[in-house]
This record gives structure tokens, sequence and C-alpha cells, in this order.
């Protein structure tokens, strides 16, 4: 038997993409990283030609109704029955080492998640004016960043959470947010406390510094080639497709 089906009960991981382009990207993803030994499911909508996609991958396909990436907040709101907790991933991530602690925290305190580098949920293209909408003061709440997500999608906690993201990004379906800063304001109305994990399981190469080494990219640029081995003693920044030495810090 296949490792990654006998272990189907418990965790596996998801992507979620559409569109010819996004699904050779996600190809290259899957091949490109060290993905943990799980089965692997690709949710999508149920036109996308999916043939290019590795034959060990499961398809699962929504008609969604939100359009862009907002619709994601579809999906999270109807994970499939069989995944008990799963990593969800970005077409453009790529996993670089042991992420075994998202699964494990995600286990215990329902979702483990990153921050996002552009921090600052009120400010998030204007995000402030849906806060107050909703009874949410803005006074210097964090965004989680949503490319990355360890959860276990049927704790009814986290049930809750998705399902009140969904209620939002279809609330405000005419404006032009992702589901982002949806799910972190479903997380503060409903008091949902997640792990926060460190930006070195969601790194984006934003110009954010590095400590220690990075476990999984999250960009279009490619993996600079130290991003797992990065020398100590240095907090690094990822500047012109590399990681340089930005910062010495005591050992």
């Amino acid at each position: 038997m296949n490792n990654r089906r006998a272990v189907k009960n418990s965790r596996a991981i998801v992507f979620f993409v559409w569109g010819a382009d996004w699904v050779k990207r996600l190809a290259a993803s899957i091949r490109e990283s060290k993905l943990p030994n799980s089965p692997i499911f690709v949710v999508t909508d149920t036109t996308t030609d999916v043939n290019s996609l590795p034959r060990e991958v499961e398809v699962v396909r929504h008609d969604f109704h939100l359009a862009g990436k907002a619709r994601k907040a579809e999906f999270l709101a109807r994970f499939p029955e069989k995944i008990k907790t799963a990593l969800v991933l970005d077409a453009d991530t790529r996993v670089l080492d042991d992420v075994s602690l998202g699964f494990e925290k995600a286990e215990t305190h329902g979702i483990a998640i990153a921050p996002a580098p552009h921090y600052s949920l009120a400010d998030f293209r204007d995000f402030h004016q849906i806060m107050t909408k909703e009874g949410v003061t803005p006074i210097g709440q964090m965004i989680y960043n949503t490319g990355v997500i360890f959860a276990t999608p049927h704790r009814p906690d986290v049930r809750a959470v998705f399902d009140r993201t969904l209620e939002l990004a279809r609330k405000y379906h005419d404006k032009p947010w992702n589901e982002q800063p949806y799910l972190t304001l479903a997380m503060e109305t409903l008091n949902f406390n997640p792990y926060t994990l460190s930006p070195s399981f969601n790194h984006r190469g934003f110009g954010e510094l590095v400590s220690g080494s990075i476990r999984i990219w999250h960009s279009y640029d490619p993996v600079p080639q130290n991003a797992a081995s990065l020398e100590k003693g240095y907090l690094h920044r990822h500047e012109k497709g590399k990681l340089v030495k930005a910062v010495k810090v005591p050992l």
C-alpha cells in the first residue's frame, strides 16, 4: 500500500488552485517540495484540466460561486470529510524542511498559522472599514497569511471560523479583498486563538528578516539556494534573488 494513502485518515496536504497556468505551477511546487509523507489533495473548479498533476494526487472538484481568490473561503467551509488534519498550501509555496510542528499545533489548537508580512489587519488595503462595519475597533490587530494553514477543519470551533470566513466573503463579495483578512476577522470576532507559527513556516521574501532557516518558501521567486541552511549568527533578508546577511546577532 502507498504510504501516503495509508495515513489518509490523519494528515493530508491540500492545495487549492484553478486555471491551467496555476495547475502547472502547482505541479512544479509538488516536484520541488519536501512534502510530508501524507496524501495530497488538489481542490479545483469543475472545468480546470489537471492532467499535468502527478498521478498520486487526488482531485476534488467544487462548483464555486465567489470570484477571484475569495473563493478559497468556499473551500475552507467544506473540507472533504476524510481529511482530519490538513496543511493547506498555495500553489506558489515550496516546503523545504520538517513542518511537523504545524500539524502538532493544529491538532492541539485547531489552527496553526503564521502572521502576514503586511501584518496590520486595519491597514491591509484599508480593511479597517470592514472591521468597523463588523463592530471591531482597529487598535493594532494582526493579520494572518492564509497561503499556509495547518488546521483540523472538522473540529466545531474551527468549522465555525471557516463558516464565518465564508459568511464575510459573501457579504462583501463586491470588495477587492481575498479570504485572508476575512479569516483573521472571523477569528477575531469569534475569540478564536490559533497557534501562531514563526514566519519560517510561511516566508514571503518581501524583505522580512529570517531567523534560522526557512521551512516553507512562499513566493513567485525561485527558492534561494541557501534557504534551508542559513549561516548561524546572522539575520538574513531576501534581496535580488538571494538571502543575504542583514544583521549580526550574538550566538
